[in-house]
């Protein structure tokens, strides 16, 4: 069984401070303590066909599922700033296994061509340097009112890959089936704002401070391997 009992601990101590994108395109504001709280089935929610995997899929102790929407300044901000730091803590490290999926549930100018992006980059196995490229320039596609597809194609080349599969990808119907799916799947999940953390079960509306954050995956990390038969 994992524990989650250091996770709320640390989290909802910092709860008052988060804040993230609403449902309607806007800033949403600070989430309350009560957004921290497990999510009824969320352990057996079957995300395999869904969003884009860092980390060792095998041996990693700590499972985070994070909904985004490119369009957010919110979670934009958490990626240009924080998690770095975190991939290179317990992703890279190989404790943490991180999935992120694309959503579209705010509203954003631009936001689904955005989101269909990333998820055909990553059918190249390229939506890294993809989600980084659509965060960094999230002003300047959000206001592009001309050429939209030409726009996305120059993201595409600049993440190295290869341009036409990405047009294809782009025309086709398999990458707005996905994001159709992931949508619904936040909603089913009670996703009523973005960035949204699923950590082992139990929902963080809102990106937490960076120390928050780390504070409760290193304690996580730690009680799952103390549980761990043989330990």
């Amino acid at each position: 069984m994992r524990p989650s009992f250091p996770l709320v601990s640390s989290l909802v101590l910092a709860a008052f401070a988060l804040a993230g994108c609403g449902e309607t395109g806007g800033e949403a504001a600070p989430a309350p303590a009560a957004s921290v709280s497990e999510a009824p089935g969320a352990q057996d929610i079957d995300l395999s066909r869904l969003g884009f995997n860092e980390g060792d899929e095998e041996n990693a102790v700590v499972r985070v599922v994070e909904f985004s929407d490119f369009g957010c300044v919110f979670c934009a901000r958490f990626h240009m700033n924080d998690y770095e730091v975190l991939h290179q803590e317990f992703i890279a490290g190989g404790d943490v296994l991180w999935k992120y999926v694309p959503i579209t549930i705010g509203g954003f100018p631009n936001g689904e061509a955005a989101a269909i992006s990333g998820e055909c980059a990553g059918a190249q196995n390229r939506f890294a340097p993809m989600r980084d490229l659509l965060y960094e320039t999230r002003e300047e596609w959000m206001a592009e009112t001309g050429d939209l597809d030409g726009l996305f194609r120059s993201y595409a080349q600049q993440a190295g890959l290869d341009v036409d599969a990405f047009d294809a990808c782009v025309q086709g119907d398999a990458a707005e089936a996905r994001l159709a799916e992931s949508n619904q799947l936040a909603v089913s999940l009670g996703v009523r704002g973005t960035p949204t953390f699923i950590v082992e079960g139990f929902p963080v509306q809102g990106a937490p401070p960076l120390d928050s954050f780390q504070d409760a995956l290193r304690e996580l990390i730690a009680e799952t391997r103390a549980a761990a038969p043989g330990s």
